[in-house]
């Protein structure tokens, strides 16, 4: 056939426009499909097969358009239709129109994408920080399954490295391992944890040399950014120079311009003995902030031992050990003759000291001696902030920080921390409900409350979260929904929710408490005597017709132990019992003691302060009783008022004139937060 007339006849049969028109189309379900893919986390094959369908279907369309034409009554083979009677010609244009419509489709959205703000040839995801970055967990590409700590060490002590840099933000380890073997697509990955870009990596360990390779993706778009093969013999300085440039490529393409003092904080090489790095990084895999456990403590001092045998001079190795043991020392005070744990941290401490003063792994143990070792609130401020010029982004220091100005009084500063601290390690659990309480503290109610219904989604067994969760609708005034968060957890924190229940003055919660109350907690040389105090407190609270039983209960109490001060650790106050024995000599002495022996903390002193507006409350001596609860009020905010019209130890001074004029200040304050 003459070439001109074929073409004449395909165009005749709209064979061009019917092409055009099917990839029109397909390029639209392409689109599709690349959207349902990342939504619906399909498997990554899912977009580039729809693409293949979709290009080798074209070539039946175009013979099928050849071969058949439609008309009113359907599809026809075309050499059965008379020229008369073909309608080819309305067809087409109307597969003209549609094309048209199609590729103005197209071009507006081609256009839209190629206008988007890019970087210097990339586009950078645009999430909670411009220049963030999270790494997730290497992958172990060694023939032995044991050299998976290896790999993780390089992840974890990439990430160390990564927080020194100021430019950026790292996401903490504890939130990026919930994403090992994970199938999330990475842009669902980056908007989870609300970073620009994504680092996946794997280590390959073999006799003598290692292999890590790494990608840096867009959390955009998925699209590759950057890669990098390292295949080097296996020693420090090969592993430190590769984490060292692999920091330099991750600021490169987030833009990010690394100061001096960074470069000299990522080129840093701690050890030159392999063996010692690697038990250093095994300890340092058990010294999570959220890992408080004491065999896992323990064991991290272990392997600082043995890195600490292998090299004398490894500072970063003493540190470790020194924070392994304060941790021992604060968080398992079960553990007998704990005094030793502390006496070993200085040890330890002193060596990292000698070695490496100003390192930030050496200040934030020193941080975290001062604050578990001693409550030296003030020194360990200033510890934590020499740690964080530093290392800006290493969330221990971020949330140790926070937990010390709270402790100091600064609450508004301490919320600030925290939420910082979240978006390092949006993952971890314990960190949502210190900040709800932190909010419930600067009177940010609804956050508060957003934090509980978060605590509860993450871990709705918690009995950490629950406590929070009580004592935060505490400071709402709310003492029945106090009491009823706490029912979950047995008799785990009976005095707790004994306090609630004696703030809802509600005899079925009050008698139910008490009837529960462990038999073991009972006894008369139990130490201190809390089922004794809730049980009369109970039943003041009540107002009941108890005063016989009362005054057993306070005849009892002659010999129940007080504490010996403000400083001594106890369920209660010095002032409780001689207040409730009418013992106004003994509560006024102790009252004039209160302001040099009473802790340097915030948290601790908003509790003696409420136990001595409640002893004076008790005694009558009701101007006495307003002066304390009026300086809870000013650590806190007009808000406070909440927490003294529920407390029924406050009940005498509700017709006092500075208790009206207190409600009228929260009055006040409730109509601006209403609008």
């Amino acid at each position: 056939m003459d070439p001109v007339k074929f073409f004449a006849e395909m165009r005749r049969r709209n064979v061009f426009r019917v092409t055009g028109t099917y990839f029109v189309g397909a390029w639209f379900l392409v689109q599709t499909a690349f959207t349902l893919e990342s939504v619906m986390n399909l498997p990554d094959w899912f977009d580039s097969g729809v693409m293949s369908l979709m290009i080798l279907g074209a070539p039946i369309v175009i013979i099928l358009a050849w071969a058949f034409e439609l008309t009113p009554d359907g599809f026809k083979r075309t050499e059965s239709i008379s020229k008369e009677d073909s309608i080819a010609a309305q067809t087409g244009r109307k597969l003209e129109i549609v094309i048209i419509i199609g590729l103005v489709v197209i071009g507006g959205l081609l256009i839209k994408d190629l206008t988007a703000p890019k970087g210097n040839s990339i586009m950078v995801a645009k999430r909670a920080a411009d220049h963030s970055v999270a790494v997730l967990p290497f992958t172990n590409r060694s023939s032995e399954a044991n050299d998976a700590f290896f790999a993780d060490g390089i992840h974890d002590d990439l990430l160390t490295r990564l927080s020194k840099v100021s430019a950026f933000e790292v996401i903490s380890r504890t939130s990026v391992m919930g994403y090992r073997d994970t199938n999330k697509r990475i842009p669902e990955i980056a908007e989870e944890l609300g970073v620009a870009v994504i680092l996946e990596g794997a280590v390959q360990r073999a006799g003598d040399r290692v292999r890590i390779t790494v990608q840096l993706i867009d959390g955009t778009n998925d699209n590759h950014l950057w890669a990098e093969n390292y295949d080097r013999a296996l020693n420090t300085d090969n592993i430190f120079d590769i984490q060292a440039e692999i920091t330099q490529a991750i600021a490169a393409t987030l833009e990010s311009v690394i100061s001096g003092k960074d470069q000299t904080a990522i080129t840093s090489k701690p050890t030159q003995n392999l063996p010692a790095y690697e038990a250093y990084i095994q300890a340092r895999l058990l010294l999570r902030p959220d890992n408080n456990n004491r065999e896992d403590l323990d064991k991290a001092i272990d392997f600082a031992d043995e890195a600490i045998t292998l090299d004398s001079e490894f500072a970063d190795a003493y540190a470790a050990k020194a924070y392994a043991q304060i941790a021992q020392y604060w968080f398992n005070d079960r553990i007998e003759g704990k005094d030793v744990y502390r006496d070993a941290a200085l040890g330890s401490l002193s060596k990292a000291k000698e070695l490496a003063p100003d390192s930030p792994e050496t200040l934030l143990s020193d941080a975290f001696y001062n604050y578990w070792g001693f409550r030296d609130f003030i020194k360990a401020n200033a510890l934590f902030d020499q740690s964080l010029r530093d290392a800006p982004n290493n969330v221990h220091a971020v949330s140790g920080k926070a937990f010390i100005v709270r402790r100091l009084g600064r609450f508004k500063e301490a919320a600030i921390g925290l939420v910082k601290a979240r978006r390092l390690d949006p993952k971890t659990f314990y960190l949502i409900p210190e900040l709800g309480l932190t909010y419930a503290l600067i009177g940010e109610f609804d956050d508060a409350n957003k934090m509980i219904e978060l605590s509860k989604a993450e871990q709705p067994e918690s009995i950490q979260g629950a406590a929070f969760e009580a004592a935060i609708l505490q400071f709402q005034g709310d003492a029945i929904g106090a009491y009823k968060a706490l029912l979950p957890t047995g008799t785990l924190i009976q005095s707790q929710k004994m306090n609630y229940a004696i703030s809802t003055r509600n005899p079925e919660y009050i008698s139910q408490t008490l009837d529960e109350w462990p038999v073991d907690s009972r006894a008369p040389d139990n130490a201190p005597h809390l089922y004794l105090l809730s049980k009369i407190r109970g039943l003041s609270a009540m107002k009941q017709d108890a005063s016989s039983e009362i005054e057993e209960l306070r005849a009892a109490m002659i010999d129940a132990p007080s504490p010996a001060s403000w400083s001594q650790s106890s369920a209660y106050g010095p002032t409780v019992i001689p207040a409730f024995l009418g013992d106004k000599e003994t509560v006024e002495k102790l009252a004039q003691a209160y302001t040099n022996e009473a802790p340097d903390d915030a948290l601790v002193a908003l509790t003696q302060l409420g136990e001595l507006a409640e002893s004076f409350a008790r005694l009558g001596e009701l101007d006495r009783a307003m002066d304390y609860a009026e300086q809870m009020r000013d650590m806190t905010g007009p808000y406070f008022f909440l927490v003294h019209r529920m407390e029924p130890g406050l009940d005498n001074v509700r017709d006092h004139p500075r208790y009206k004029k207190m409600e009228a200040e929260y009055e006040t304050w409730l109509a601006g937060q209403n609008g």
